[in-house]
This record gives C-alpha cells, structure tokens and sequence, in this order.
C-alpha cells in the first residue's frame, strides 16, 4: 500500500514538473515582456511630459493629455500581449487592426477634436486673442481647450467690427473641414481703403491729397510700423473719377480708423472750392 502511494506521489509530481516546464518559457516572455512594456512606457511619459510642459500651459490640460496616453497605451500593450498568446502575429493583428477600426468609427468626433487642438499646440495657426473668422464665425480668441474654441464675437447682431456680447464655441474639429481666416497670425496690421468719387472738374491731385493726408492724420502708428504710406488708386466711373486711400491699420481699429477717415475726407472736400463729390 505504501508502495502504490509512493508511486502515484512519484507520478503526480512528474506530471507537475512536465507541465511547469512546458509553461516556463511562456511565463518568462510574460515577465520580459511586461517589464518592457513598462520601461518603454516610463521612458515615453517622461519625454511626453516634457514636450506638454513647453506645448500646454493649463495644468488641468496636461493632466488629461497624460491620462489619454496612459489608458491608451497600457491597453494596446495588454491587448498586444494576450492576442500574441491566441494565435499567430497575422491574427493578433487582424483583431487588433478590426478593433482599432470600430474605436476610430465611434470615436470619430473627439478623437479628431484632439488631433486638432494638437494641432493648434503644435502648428500655432492662432492663439488666445487673435481675431479669426472660422466658417463665417467672427471673433476674438478667448480660450482654446481640448475640445472648443471659444470666441468672443464681434459683429453678429449689427453687422459691424465691434463686440456683439455673445460668446461662442466652435468645436475644435470643424478645423480640419473649414477654412481659418486669421487677421492677425504674422501682422497686427491689414490693409483697408476709404473710398470717395469726385466731379470731372474737380481738382484730381487736390482730391487725392486730401484723402492721403486724411489717411495719414488716423494711421500713423500703423504706417511707422509697417514703413508704407497710404497712397491712392484712381479710376474711371461714369458720373466721376473715383479714388481709393489705401492703408495699413490695426486689425482691431479697422472700422473706427474708416469712420475718422471718411469723416476728415468729407469735411475737407466741402471746405475745398475746387473739389466736388461726384
């Protein structure tokens, strides 16, 4: 009897030893493996981490950026290594490759939301206080998050260059589907025009001094600044000879610098004998 028990102990544990050594090499890839996922994802953090201190400002921001990779990448990482024990490489990446497809589809929207706004953080096509029109949208840049940009309007309600009282936010996504106009991504300064159209018998060199100096007397800063001059275009026009100032102006002062303009031309012309509006 002791014999037997002796015999069946003998077998059982050889049975033991044959199917540990069978899993010993599969246990020591797991530990290899996960001491490198681990490692490659310290070092990668770091260096992210880095690059977001320079690239984002809002600590907040950093900190979802840094939990988007983490998540991310641990499970890419798992799910790498526990297809990699359910079958060849081409079916591992089959099924990952199917699963990254149907997250991309569900996640469309946020995920291109992201991409933009890193975008943004990379490229820097605008930033806080710019003024930028985004699919017909006016405004000043107020505040850029992850997934909105927010404007302060101008225009709006009356059609003008002044602040409407809205604010509005346009999802950071719409960047890669509409164009971007930025008044102010090089130069603070654009170029605007006043126009005016005066008789036949009017006195031409006389009109267009008028409107230069006119130009001149509300856009000196800009015109230092850009080291260009307001000067004239003329045409011809049925019922006159039409003139045209052009001039450099703050982006923000546009309308303003067009009213003061207008009104010194208009003052000056009917304080002037031989000169006429058409």
């Amino acid at each position: 009897m002791a014999n037997e028990l002796f015999f069946l102990l003998e077998e059982t544990l050889a049975a033991l030893w044959s199917s540990f050594k069978s899993i010993l090499p599969n246990v020591f890839f797991v530990v290899i493996a996960l001491l490198i996922i681990f490692v490659v994802y310290f070092i990668l953090t770091k260096a992210i981490a880095a690059a977001l201190s320079t690239a984002v400002k809002r600590k907040e921001e950093r900190a979802v950026i840094l939990k988007f990779w983490r998540y991310g990448y641990l499970f890419i990482a798992l799910l790498v290594l526990v297809l990699s024990f359910s079958g060849g490489l081409a079916v591992a990446g089959l099924s990952i490759g199917l699963l990254s497809a149907a997250l991309g589809w569900a996640l469309q929207k946020p995920i291109t939301g992201i991409a933009a706004w890193l975008m943004i953080l990379v490229k820097r096509p605008f930033k806080i206080g710019d003024r930028v029109i985004v699919d017909d949208i006016k405004g000043d840049i107020q505040d850029i998050t992850m997934f909105y940009i927010v404007l302060n309007e101008f225009g709006g309600t009356i059609g003008g260059e002044e602040s409407s009282g809205r604010t509005i936010m346009i999802p950071t996504s719409i960047l890669f589907e509409k164009p971007i106009t930025n008044y102010t991504l090089g130069d603070a300064y654009i170029l605007d025009e006043v126009g005016a159209e005066y008789t036949y018998e009017s006195n031409l060199p006389k009109a267009e001094r008028i409107m230069v100096e006119a130009a001149k007397k509300f856009t000196a800063d800009a015109a230092e600044a850009k080291g260009k001059e307001p000067f004239t275009r003329v045409f011809f026009n049925p019922s006159g000879m039409r003139v045209k100032v052009r001039y450099y102006v703050l982006a923000r002062d546009r309308q303003k610098a067009m009213t003061d303009i207008t009104r010194e031309i208009y003052n000056n012309v009917i304080e002037a004998k031989d000169t006429e509006f058409a």
